[in-house]
């Protein structure tokens, strides 16, 4: 008879494979000189998000776009992204200064670098402060509206944080930021443009899609999440609940997008893929409340950052395809 090794777990082999890799990349670094002294700074750096920081700035870029009907200003852009990213930089780190001691009790948490006593959580906060802060004043030379917009959203997030991730209304502050963002890219450019109907309409369907992956990413967690004291829809009222909460949210933001492309007098392509491809992950999210599992809740996570990037970038490419035609026939007139 075999003996069972209790307490033992076999490893997933695409965590082995994960594990592997990360491996090999910190040996090479490593390998650089002093980078110990630099430990700290790349702390930081892996706290802001880098990879969620790029995923995000694609929605202000798309606006930037409809804003000027075409290519916007690159000075202008740069700035604004730039604004943008010190301030999502800065709501990662308070995140994590937050979190620091919930997250030494979750595996999935334990490997950050506040946990890990890379980097001290006074220091954490005080760059948090200092990026904030920054993103603020390089907003000035933008407009007030862009400084008002910017520093509303901050202070969501901020909140959200420090008070109201535990309780049951801690979906709305990242849903308000997300609504927020569209409005700041077209501030950008024109202040009065901030609340145009195209501006209200993008922000209001950023508003209930953040909705989707923000609680597609909860759904899993229900057993860590009640230990933590988080009263997610999850938590508080059951799998099948929240499933339904995030079909409907993506129902609503399917009829904003729609209600785009009328207003924006889109293409037809953007037509097609939101109507096809948006109506195919509303049949998956309708299926996913008969079956309100983790895989499903990975799959719905994930799918629906797929297709709101796919809609931001059909957007971009319409917008710049005119120009872009005219500087090729101006390339093929000098040839």
């Amino acid at each position: 008879m075999k003996e069972k090794n209790v307490g033992q777990t076999r490893e997933h082999p695409i965590d082995q494979l994960a594990r592997s890799f990360l491996d090999e990349i910190v040996e090479f670094v490593k390998l650089i000189p002093f980078i110990e002294k630099f430990v700290p700074v790349l702390a930081l750096l892996i706290m802001s998000r880098p990879m969620i920081i790029a995923a995000v700035a694609i929605t202000p870029a798309c606006s930037a776009f409809l804003a000027n009907n075409g290519f916007p200003p690159i000075r202008r852009s740069l700035l604004g992204l730039i604004c943008l990213c010190l301030a999502i930089a800065s709501a990662h780190i308070f995140n994590d200064f937050c979190d620091a001691d919930v997250d030494r009790l979750n595996r999935r948490t334990q490997l950050r670098p506040i946990v890990l006593g890379l980097i001290k959580r006074k220091t954490a906060l005080a760059v948090s402060i200092v990026l904030a802060v920054l993103s603020l004043d390089l907003a000035f030379f933008l407009n007030l509206t862009c400084v008002f917009l910017l520093a509303a959203g901050i202070f969501l997030i901020f909140t959200y944080s420090a008070k109201l991730k535990k309780t049951q209304i801690g979906f709305l502050p990242p849903a308000l930021a997300a609504f927020l963002i569209p409005l700041g890219a077209f501030a950008a450019y024109d202040s009065a443009q901030a609340f145009c109907k195209v501006s209200i309409a993008i922000g209001l369907a950023g508003f209930f899609f953040e909705l989707v992956p923000y609680w597609s990413q909860t759904l899993p967690d229900v057993g860590g999440d009640r230990s933590r004291g988080l009263k997610t829809i999850s938590v508080c009222h059951g799998e099948r609940t929240a499933a339904a909460f995030i079909f409907l949210s993506f129902a609503i933001c399917l009829v904003f997008l729609l209600y785009l492309y009328k207003i924006a007098l889109l293409s037809t392509p953007y037509l097609l893929f939101t109507t096809i491809g948006g109506g195919l992950l509303a049949l998956f999210l309708l299926w996913f409340i008969l079956r309100p599992n983790a895989r499903n809740a990975l799959i719905s996570y994930f799918s629906s950052l797929f297709f709101i990037a796919a809609i931001s970038l059909i957007i971009i490419v319409e917008m710049a395809l005119p120009t872009l035609t005219e500087l090729w026939n101006q390339f093929l007139m000098s040839q």
